[in-house]
């Protein structure tokens, strides 16, 4: 089916035109490759990047200082509504009006130590239930403590109502910030950790509460600055014991401690400015107390127009690499100069010796039609073949010069893109075929292949700048019309960087393209009238 003598022709004939492509396209892609692995491209965007992480975990971070800071005031409100209902006072203003109907005997202030305890362990055992201090228990300490208030009744009062309260609250905050942890998604040891931080905080704060309150009459502002510098202290507490763990240099765990807990005292320092801002008479809602806490964990991101931030993501999250290489190189520049091989020789094969006559010189020799469409088509394709295996191996070179599996590109997607502009080339190779076949002028030939080519090329530039791979700053949505009129669309280089298998069936649309086209050009010139 191939004439050898035809197949040396149309080498020689074309052996220039393609070597200069061929050279012109690998020099391209090896300068290309180099030129990128030589610049700091993704350091640069990386650092981009950087600022926004940085600055969402900082924000996240605030989150978490503020949390803790609501916790301690929250658990002191919690201590004194606590202190209220118990009413701690009433047991021992009863134990005192009981003793003075009596002679003062330790047998008569026994008896009624022990009727006064039973009655409010009675009373007060199910507001303990699930902390371990059971009526039997809170019966004896509360014999204890009436005990203790014949010699000093308010230090009595104060350690019986510091011991109910550290057993009630703690234990209740831990539990719950251990059941908002695992609701969140966290893991056992994680939410395990949540708890244990919250339990000592509200432990922190009942203490502070029960000090305070022996001294002076409750009021919860008094208590923001205990909440604050306790909060300053756990941050960079926690930091410093994390950076010792990790075996970093103890005066590096203290400067990374020390920034944390400036973080955090400017956190709850710009939280009370906003407080303040938005109470009325020191009273807060809960959506005016949200939105000072919006407004004091805000980041970068959330103080810059959302457009901006928008932008600005998608410079630090987009492949630059992927862009030039993939979307820039692979499916338009390096796709040119194949194109003008392409549309030149394909014309030259068929058409161009019909119009010029030099057909019927080869068709007077014993040899058939379908022999000479055959030997021109494999000629065709083993010179795109031979061109695109060379371009892959310099290809393949280029990203081992330049660090190999290093390079944000490996081989893998190198070799996917070589295969890639192969397909998309033999799909372009078919149709200019094709028209080649069909049509015995060149002018047709060139305008129909060449003309619907090129087009193809332009509508890929085109719906390059409404692509996704495009920044939204830079982006024109409308533009991306012209992916849907070009061949080339279905070489999508993006899946192949996103590691989907979609460019599968899509390589597979443009090899059924080229193996249509060059079977339809096949019959067409065996069939149709020559003007020989």
């Amino acid at each position: 089916m191939i004439n050898r003598a035809l197949f040396k022709q149309s080498c020689k004939a074309n052996w220039v035109k393609w070597l200069s492509v061929t050279v012109a396209t690998c020099a391209m892609l090896a300068i290309v490759i180099v030129v990128l692995g030589s610049l700091s491209i993704n350091d640069i965007r990386n650092s981009l990047k950087e600022v926004f992480t940085q600055a969402d975990q900082q924000a996240e971070l605030k989150e978490d200082i503020i949390d803790s800071y609501d916790l301690y005031l929250t658990t002191v409100e919690g201590s004194h509504q606590i202190v209220l209902v118990l009413e701690v006072g009433k047991i021992f203003d009863s134990y005192e009006e009981a003793k003075k109907g009596t002679d003062g005997s330790e047998e008569q202030k026994a008896a009624i130590r022990e009727v006064i305890a039973s009655k409010a362990a009675a009373q007060f055992a199910p507001m303990l239930e699930g902390t371990g201090f059971n009526e039997t228990v809170l019966k004896m300490a509360l014999t204890n403590f009436l005990k203790q208030a014949d010699a000093d009744r308010d230090a009595a009062q104060a350690s019986l109502t510091s011991l109910m309260l550290k057993k009630i609250l703690p234990g209740q905050i831990a539990e719950a910030a251990k059941e908002q942890k695992l609701s969140e998604g966290a893991t056992e040891e994680e939410a395990a950790l949540a708890a244990e931080q919250a339990g000592e905080l509200a432990t922190t704060a009942v203490k502070d509460y029960v000090n305070q309150t022996a001294t002076s009459d409750y009021d919860l502002s008094l208590f923001e600055q205990n909440a604050k510098a306790q909060v300053n202290q756990m941050m960079y507490d926690q930091v410093f014991n994390m950076q010792i763990e990790q075996n970093v240099e103890e005066k590096d765990a203290k400067l990374n401690a020390v920034a944390v807990k400036v973080i955090s005292d400017n956190a709850i320092s710009t939280y009370q400015i906003w407080q303040e801002a938005y109470s009325e008479d020191g009273v807060l809602t809960s959506d005016e107390k949200a939105t000072a806490r919006a407004e004091a964990t805000k980041s970068i991101s959330d103080q810059i127009p959302e457009n901006v931030g928008v932008a600005l993501e998608e410079l630090g999250d987009m492949d630059v690499y992927g862009l030039i290489i993939g979307s820039i190189f692979y499916r338009i520049a390096g796709l040119l100069l194949p194109m003008v091989f392409v549309i030149m020789t394909a014309n030259g094969l068929l058409a161009g010796q019909v119009d010029s006559g030099s057909m019927a010189y080869v068709l007077s020799t014993p040899t058939k039609r379908r022999t000479v469409c055959v030997t021109q088509m494999a000629y065709l394709l083993f010179s795109l073949f031979a061109m695109f295996a060379l371009l892959t191996v310099v290809s393949v070179i280029s990203v081992w010069a330049v660090g190999g599996n290093n390079f944000a590109i490996n081989f893998a997607e190198i070799l996917q893109f070589n295969l890639g502009a192969f397909l998309t080339m033999f799909a372009i190779a078919g149709f200019c075929f094709m028209c080649s076949a069909i049509f015995n002028r060149t002018k047709y030939s060139l305008s129909i292949g060449g003309g619907l080519t090129i087009f193809s090329l332009v509508c890929t530039i085109l719906g390059l700048f409404g692509s996704n791979v495009v920044p939204s700053a830079m982006r024109i949505t409308q533009m991306n019309f012209f992916n849907y009129l070009s061949v080339i669309t279905l070489f999508d280089t993006t899946d192949i960087l996103m590691g989907s298998m979609a460019w599968l069936w899509k390589f597979g649309i443009l090899l059924g393209i080229g193996i249509v086209t060059f079977i339809v050009g096949i019959f067409r010139f065996d069939k149709k009238d020559l003007p020989l």
